[in-house]
C-alpha cells in the first residue's frame, strides 16, 4: 500500500510538472502546446493589422531554422547523396508549409476585406440616410430653382442667392421644425434623439481606440443606442418635467444652480446605473457583476461630468432654452463632450508615447467597461495611462470645484436673460 501511494504521489507529482511545463512555462515556439496555439490564432483573428509583421518574423524564424537543422546534420558521417536528399525532403517540407501559410493569409485577407466592406456599408448607408432625411426638401428646392428659375418678378435675385440663403436657415429651420414636432409625442422623440446620440458617441469612443472598418464593434453601438432609446431619452424627459415643476422657486436665479447641482449628483449616479444595467441585460451578464460595476464606476461617473456639465447646465437648465428643445441640446453637448475627451486622450497617448518612446508605456483597451461613451473613453485613457483607480479621493473639493465656480456664471447669465426679456425680474 505504501509503495502503490508513493507511485500514485509521484505520477501526480509529475503529472503536474507536466501542466506547469505546457500551460504556464512561456516557449520559445508558441505552437508547441494547444493552449498557446489557440491564444495565438485568436490574437491574430482579432488584432489583423498585426499579422503581416508576426508572418515576418515567423518567416525570419523559419529561415533561420533551415540553417539551423542543415548546419546540424552531420555530413562527415554519411554520403554526400544522402545529405542532399535530407535538404531535398527539407526544403519541399518548408516550401509547403510556406504555401499553407500564404494560403492561411490570403483567406485571412479575404474576410478582413469582407468585414471592412460591410462595416461601411452599414455605416454608409445610416450617413446617407440621416443626410436624406435633413437636406433632401433643401436639395430638392434648390434644383428647382436652377431647373425652373424665379420667373419674371425675381427683380434683382438669382438662384445662386436664394439657394444660400435656404442653406444659411436651414439649422434653424430644422430646429423649429424638431421643435413643433416634439410636443406631438414628446417620450418618443426625445428617446429617438438620445439614442442617435449615443449610438454616434459611441461609435467616435471606439474610432479614438484605434479601432477601423476591420474591428470596430457596431453591435456595441447598437447596444448604446438602444440605450439611450429605452433609458435617456425617456427618463431624461420625465427628469426635465420634475425640475422645471419642482426645482425652478418662480424663476429665481438660484434656482439653475439647485438644479445642475441635483442633476450631477443624485441623477447622474443614477442615469449611469439605469444605463449600465440596460447595457448589461442587453449582453446577458449577470445582474450581480453588472451592480459591481456601476459601485466601481459611480466616482469615475461624476469626476468626468464635473469637468464639463456645470457650466453646460448653466445654459441646459437655463430660461434661453425652451423645454422641448433641452434634451436636444443635452445630447448635442454630450457628442461635443465626447469628441473633446478623445481628441484630448489622443493626445495624451501621444505625448506618453513621446516622452517614454516605448510601446509598451501606453496599453492597448479593448475591453467594453459597459457604460456611457463619455465614461467609456475616460476610463479608457486611465486605464492606457495605468492611472485606473475607482476611490473615493480624499480631497473631493479639487474633483467638484465647478459644481461651486458655476454660481458667479449663473447669476451674470440670470442678468443677461432678464436683459434679454426671457425672465422677468
Amino acid at each position: 500500500m505504501m509503495k502503490m501511494a508513493a507511485k500514485s504521489c509521484f505520477l501526480i507529482w509529475v503529472l503536474l510538472i507536466g501542466l506547469t511545463e505546457a500551460f504556464v512555462v512561456p516557449r520559445t515556439n508558441p505552437h508547441q502546446n494547444s493552449a498557446l496555439r489557440f491564444f495565438t490564432r485568436t490574437n491574430e483573428q482579432f488584432a489583423p493589422r498585426d499579422f503581416g509583421i508576426r508572418y515576418a518574423a515567423s518567416a525570419s524564424t523559419i529561415s533561420a531554422t533551415r540553417e539551423a537543422d542543415a548546419s546540424s546534420i552531420p555530413a562527415s558521417n554519411m554520403s554526400e547523396s544522402v545529405f542532399e536528399d535530407m535538404l531535398a525532403e527539407n526544403a519541399e517540407l518548408f516550401q509547403r508549409r510556406d504555401a499553407r501559410r500564404e494560403q492561411l493569409l490570403a483567406q485571412r485577407t479575404k474576410r478582413l476585406d469582407q468585414i471592412v466592406w460591410t462595416n461601411a456599408a452599414i455605416v454608409g448607408s445610416l450617413a446617407f440616410a440621416a443626410l436624406y432625411q435633413l437636406l433632401h426638401v433643401d436639395v430638392e428646392a434648390i434644383l428647382a430653382l436652377f431647373e425652373y428659375g424665379l420667373g419674371e418678378h425675381a427683380g434683382d435675385l438669382t438662384a445662386t442667392a436664394v439657394a444660400f440663403d435656404l442653406l444659411a436657415r436651414l439649422p434653424v429651420d430644422l430646429v423649429n421644425s424638431y421643435q413643433a414636432l416634439v410636443p406631438t409625442n414628446p417620450v418618443f422623440y426625445k428617446a429617438c434623439t438620445s439614442g442617435v446620440a449615443y449610438g454616434l458617441g459611441d461609435f467616435i469612443s471606439q474610432v479614438y481606440q484605434g479601432r477601423d472598418f476591420s474591428n470596430i464593434d457596431l453591435p456595441r453601438s447598437m447596444r448604446s443606442g438602444i440605450a439611450g432609446f429605452i433609458g435617456h431619452g425617456p427618463l431624461c424627459h420625465y427628469w426635465l418635467l420634475f425640475m422645471e415643476t419642482y426645482l425652478d422657486f418662480n424663476g429665481a436665479w438660484w434656482g439653475t444652480g439647485i438644479k445642475v447641482t441635483a442633476d450631477l449628483t443624485v441623477w447622474a449616479i443614477f442615469l449611469n446605473a439605469a444605463y449600465s444595467m440596460i447595457i448589461g441585460v442587453l449582453q446577458f451578464r449577470n445582474p450581480l457583476d453588472v451592480l459591481k460595476d456601476v459601485r466601481a464606476t459611480s466616482w469615475p461617473a461624476l469626476r468626468s461630468a464635473w469637468r464639463f456639465w456645470p457650466f453646460v447646465h448653466t445654459i441646459s437648465f437655463s430660461h434661453a432654452v425652451p423645454l422641448d428643445l433641452k434634451l436636444l441640446w443635452v445630447d448635442c453637448m454630450e457628442v461635443v463632450w465626447v469628441t473633446i475627451l478623445s481628441k484630448v486622450a489622443n493626445e495624451d497617448k501621444n505625448q506618453r508615447l513621446e516622452e517614454t518612446h516605448d510601446l509598451n508605456s501606453v496599453k492597448d483597451v479593448d475591453e467594453d467597461f459597459g457604460v456611457s461613451p463619455p465614461l467609456e473613453i475616460e476610463l479608457s485613457r486611465e486605464k492606457e495611462m495605468d492611472n485606473l483607480a475607482f476611490e473615493l479621493p480624499t480631497r473631493v473639493i479639487q474633483a467638484c470645484w465647478p459644481l461651486i465656480a458655476m454660481w458667479p456664471v449663473l447669476w451674470a447669465g440670470y442678468q443677461v436673460e432678464v436683459m434679454l426679456g426671457f425672465v422677468h425680474s
